[in-house]
């Protein structure tokens, strides 16, 4: 179990705790990648419907948007209820879509239930990551945020295989991984100890005061730069003469294990390096290697290049989290990091409309040559609103460091 609250408000978590807040990301996963495999199964399912294909993308579509609101609500429900009874609500609501869409043969209500899991899965997201923030500190917190992403990220590509798998057997049997909402609720329940809601908050600022603004933004601008690469990457791969899904698949997978290695050593980085220059490094890797990955059209050249964005890019998610957490007061850092991650998933999807308009004029290329930009620029935007991430005493910000593990 963890420490009770000690001064400022912090329940050190042990590391089994730890380990039961990082299922987190897992469940995450299956909701954002064990659909898109069989998408045209279930379109082909219900071929009867008029557009029916329209209303299959939807189920995915559909889930980003709920993701954006229930981000944006979790906060202030977990004020009002806890951060642990706000978790066992939205796993509640995880499994009981899941098997609902299982029993359920409507397209309609399996979009409608797809709103429900994406509104409870982003809301328990930010729940985790809070649980994370405000009871832990130091490096402590910034080894497991590079944990969490990490975790997350490796067994989404488990996902997508076993999707493929389960898909050809029957694309219903899906839904059932949803089911492991359940081990994932008795671990927490058993090793997290439940925290009192604290009502609404006191007029106490978080970097922007009630509606962080400013965290908001840095979150639409990361979220908006890492998340869309691969939209509009496959394309230009394909225009490049780099058509085989394989040789396409293969690239993806190199970017998205350098990206896992360094989130994986997030907690070693921080010890030696400050949040603002792991930022502004960040950034500037992933900017330079997409750029670089544009400037060439050899495939090994083309693997090094990616390798380059997705290590650079790999520090930057952990690193917002930690720097945010670090930057606000405990009793809002719940709020914060909602609105921040918020911003994080509503990127790409307000991204994607001025890029279509780059793409008609340029091509793809010329999507990525932005994003590329962009990247730098945002090195240089955390030089200047850097005061935004500046730490605050572990008294205000946190309780007592705990060491182990």
């Amino acid at each position: 179990m963890t420490k009770a609250p000690e001064q400022g408000g912090a329940q050190q978590l042990t590391l089994i705790a730890c380990l039961a807040v990082c299922t987190l990301g897992p469940l995450s996963g299956i909701t954002q990648t064990a659909m898109p495999p069989v998408l045209p199964k279930i379109a082909e399912h219900f071929s009867a419907i008029a557009n029916a294909g329209l209303l299959a993308r939807a189920m995915m579509t559909g889930l980003s948007v709920a993701m954006v609101f229930g981000a944006l609500a979790s906060g202030f429900l977990a004020e009002r209820l806890g951060q642990l009874r706000l978790m066992f609500i939205c796993l509640a609501l995880y499994a009981a879509s899941g098997l609902a869409s299982f029993f359920i043969d409507n397209l309609y209500v399996l979009v409608a239930l797809r709103v429900v899991l994406g509104l409870a899965n982003s809301a328990m997201g930010v729940v985790g990551t809070a649980i994370l923030a405000t009871r832990l500190t130091g490096h402590r917190r910034d080894k497991w945020m590079g944990l969490f992403v990490t975790i997350g990220t490796v067994t989404s590509l488990v996902w997508v295989y076993l999707a493929g798998v389960l898909g050809a057997i029957d694309w219903r049997l899906i839904f059932l991984l949803q089911l492991l909402a359940i081990p994932a609720a008795l671990l927490i329940g058993l090793t997290v100890s439940a925290d009192a809601p604290r009502g609404a908050a006191g007029p106490a600022k978080a970097g922007g005061g009630q509606i962080p603004i400013a965290m908001t933004l840095f979150g639409l601008l990361c979220g908006g730069i890492g998340s869309s690469v691969f939209i509009f990457l496959p394309f230009h791969l394909h225009d490049i003469g780099i058509a085989d899904p394989k040789k396409i698949g293969l690239l993806l997978m190199i970017s998205t294990a350098a990206g896992v290695a360094t989130a994986l050593s997030f907690g070693w980085i921080r010890t030696r390096l400050a949040a603002l220059p792991v930022f502004v490094g960040g950034f500037a890797l992933t900017g330079a290697g997409l750029l670089l990955a544009l400037a060439t059209s050899n495939y090994a050249a083309m693997a090094a290049a990616l390798a380059v964005y997705g290590a650079g890019f790999g520090v930057v998610t952990p690193n917002l989290f930690s720097a945010c957490s670090a930057a606000t007061r405990m009793e809002l850092r719940t709020r914060v990091l909602g609105f921040m991650r918020a911003g994080f998933y509503a990127g790409p999807l307000l991204a994607q409309f001025p890029l279509e308009a780059v793409v008609r004029r340029g091509g793809p290329g010329a999507a990525l040559t932005t994003l590329g930009l962009m990247a730098l620029g945002a090195a240089a935007l955390f030089v200047l609103f850097r005061a935004y991430f500046a730490p605050l005493p572990e008294g205000i910000a946190a309780g007592p460091v705990k060491t182990s593990d």
